[in-house]
């Protein structure tokens, strides 16, 4: 039986940088879940990945590589990673908060009839052989405890909330373990994803990112955001207003039904700040927030914030980084 089972998502051939924060999580669990660490690496051409995970220090690596794995198409990868889970018998999963982890998490756990504990903060083990967990709500207001039985338990961390494992065991090469696909019959069929180019940096690897909102009144002003986030080396995103009025790609979407980031500075421009797009931004490290509503929600969650039109402070901060820049 294995203790602890990291799903470990390839991005681009390699590990995620993520995998290292869900390191954080197996590590700090290891001493009251019995069995070890495990990796679970499933998808395609995993050559380089499985090079990266097998010096990372865990006790075994076990690799699916599928070549109807290469595109994140949810219900074979979830279909893969139920197959290991039934061969290796984990207690607890740790799975990546993506649009595919979450959802194979999902998969696996109403499959195994695990419990599934989403958005974790941060988790330890209970007395009575259980977890107790801490995960925000309401956008990031309110944390809220949520405590589960005794496992197997599938858990899926927040990005940026546990600080990234950086061990490394240089000469010691765990081998891997390879194991074949024997996928069900699958209810879904994934078609040839359609890759759109993304300008720049992607904001969920961003450093930074400067986001607009309805509030900028049109496309032509994320020009200067672009701008402002090349100065600052950071990525510009946008609410889904901006994305539903056709201004900017759906890839630059931040919030509930766009993507969750975790960067380090978050500058939000003319975003009122609805609970859908703070539970999408809430973990930033920094959140800055310009509006001519001083009431706007956003100002609730952000770290400083200006109240005034982005069309005079948005020059003024282009110009003054332009200057310190040269």
């Amino acid at each position: 039986m294995t203790g602890i089972l990291i799903v470990a998502e390839v991005d681009a051939g390699e590990l995620r940088p993520d995998f290292r924060e869900l390191m954080t999580v197996a590590r700090a669990m290891s001493a009251t879940v019995p069995g070890g660490i495990a990796i679970a690496l499933v998808g395609a051409k995993l050559e380089a990945a499985t090079r990266q995970a097998a010096r990372i220090g865990a006790d075994s690596l076990h690799v699916i590589d599928d070549h109807r794995l290469a595109d994140p198409w949810p219900e074979a990868h979830a279909a893969a990673l139920i197959q290991l889970c039934g061969e290796l018998s984990p207690k607890m999963v740790i799975a990546p908060r993506t649009i595919l982890g979450a959802e194979m998490a999902a998969r696996l756990a109403v499959h195994c009839r695990w419990q599934l504990v989403q958005d974790v903060t941060q988790i330890e083990a209970t007395p009575d052989g259980g977890l107790k967990c801490l995960r925000p709500v309401s956008g990031g207001a309110v944390a809220a405890t949520v405590r589960a039985g005794a496992g197997p338990w599938v858990v899926v961390p927040r990005p940026r909330a546990f600080t990234p494992d950086e061990t490394d065991t240089g000469s010691v090469v765990v081998a891997p373990v390879r194991h074949a696909f024997e996928p069900p019959v699958l209810a879904t069929v994934c078609e040839a994803p359609k890759r759109i180019a993304v300008e720049g940096i992607g904001i969920d690897r961003a450093q930074t990112v400067i986001a607009g909102g309805g509030g900028l009144g049109g496309p032509g002003p994320f020009g200067l955001l672009r701008e402002i986030a090349d100065l600052l080396g950071g990525a510009v995103g946008a609410s889904r207003v901006a994305v539903d009025s056709g201004w900017v790609q759906a890839s630059l979407q931040v919030g509930l039904t766009g993507k969750t980031i975790a960067p380090d500075l978050y500058i939000a421009v003319g975003i009122s700040g609805a609970i859908q797009h703070l539970i999408g931004c809430s973990s930033a490290q920094v959140i800055v927030a310009i509006n001519s509503d001083a009431s706007a929600p956003i100002f609730g969650i952000a770290n400083y914030g200006v109240v005034g039109d982005w069309n005079e402070v948005m020059p003024a901060f282009r110009d003054a980084l332009a200057g310190h820049a040269s």
